[in-house]
C-alpha cells in the first residue's frame, strides 16, 4: 500500500463548550461497524497544544492498530442505502420544460479533486439496461481510481 500523508488534525475535533467549562480535543475513528473515541482536555494536558499534541498522538496510534484507508477503500463504503445497491450507482431525473428526462447516473473520482460522471438514458438502454452500464462504469471508474 502506498504511505501518504494525512492532514495533520485529521480526524480530531475542538470542543470548547463554555456553558459546560469543556475545552479540549476529540478524537474519532470508525472502522468497520466501531467507533474509537477519546476525549483530551485542555487542562488535564496543561494547556491547548499539549493536549492537542496528545490527541495527534492518540489518532496516529489508532490508525496503526486499525489501518490506514485507501482513497479507493473509502470510495466503496456504503454510506446509505440507494436504489441500485452499488455506492456510486444512482437513478436520477432531469426536467427540461415539460419533457423529463430518466437516466442512471454513475460517479467516482479518478484523482483527488476530479470527479467523473456517466449517464445512462432510461429511455435509449432501458431500465434494467442503464442500470447495467451505469454500475460497470461505476466499477471501472473505481478500478481506475488513483491512490
Amino acid at each position: 500500500m502506498a504511505t501518504r500523508r494525512l492532514n495533520r488534525n485529521a480526524g480530531i475535533s475542538r470542543i470548547d463548550q463554555i456553558e459546560k467549562r469543556t475545552h479540549g480535543f476529540f478524537v474519532r475513528l470508525r472502522r468497520e461497524k466501531k467507533i474509537f473515541n477519546a476525549f483530551f482536555a485542555d487542562k488535564s494536558h496543561g494547556g491547548k497544544r499539549n493536549a492537542l499534541e496528545a490527541a495527534r498522538k492518540h489518532y496516529r496510534k489508532l490508525l496503526r492498530q486499525h489501518g490506514y484507508r485507501s482513497r479507493r477503500d473509502w470510495a466503496q463504503i456504503a454510506r446509505r442505502k440507494g436504489a441500485s445497491g452499488i455506492v456510486g450507482v444512482r437513478r436520477t431525473s432531469l426536467k427540461r420544460g415539460k419533457r423529463e428526462y430518466r437516466f442512471w447516473l454513475a460517479t467516482w473520482s479518478p484523482r483527488l479533486h476530479i470527479v467523473r460522471r456517466r449517464i445512462f438514458s432510461v429511455r435509449k438502454y432501458g431500465a434494467s439496461g442503464a442500470k447495467a452500464l451505469a454500475i460497470q462504469a461505476r466499477r471501472a471508474g473505481v478500478r481506475s481510481m488513483k491512490d
